[in-house]
């Protein structure tokens, strides 16, 4: 991985760009075309970003980043709601978050699937991350850049 600032749009405010410092897992004003996406929870959570660079496609927690030809997620949840997102690697499980499911405020009857992965970035990641075809799709489209919207 290089050590470039890599421009990210906001998972969740479309119109904003980030610049994701990889060793770090810092982020700053971003602009130009977007590699991936981040999501920018409060001061006390770790970023999360799925993003390209040099080739690669890369999944990054905090200053932890995985080529993600190398390791697999898993999202799961629980009867009682509970969610957990898993990264494995050769060594073994290399990171495992467990977390209360997203509650939509006030309560909507229309609440769906969409809404649900707009809701929870670690299960869109995992969604993306599932079959080798959607990640080569995923990584020819970061590695070349879009426009934020």
């Amino acid at each position: 991985m290089t050590t470039h600032r890599i421009p990210l749009q906001d998972y969740d405010r479309h119109d904003l760009v980030w610049a994701l410092d990889p060793p770090s897992g810092h982020l700053s004003t971003g602009s130009g075309r977007c590699h991936g996406f981040v999501r920018v929870s409060s001061a006390k959570k770790p970023v999360a970003a799925l993003f390209a660079d040099a080739g690669r496609l890369w999944l990054q927690y905090g200053d932890r980043h995985w080529d993600c030809e190398e390791v697999s997620v898993r999202h799961s949840t629980a009867p009682d709601g509970t969610r957990e997102f898993t990264v494995t690697g050769p060594r073994g499980t290399e990171l495992c978050l467990g977390y209360p499911a997203p509650r939509p405020e006030p309560f909507d009857p229309a609440y769906d699937w969409i809404d649900t992965l707009a809701d929870d970035f670690l299960l869109w990641v995992a969604e993306r991350l599932a079959a080798p075809d959607r990640r080569e799709a995923l990584r020819e489209h970061y590695t070349a850049g879009f426009t934020a919207a």
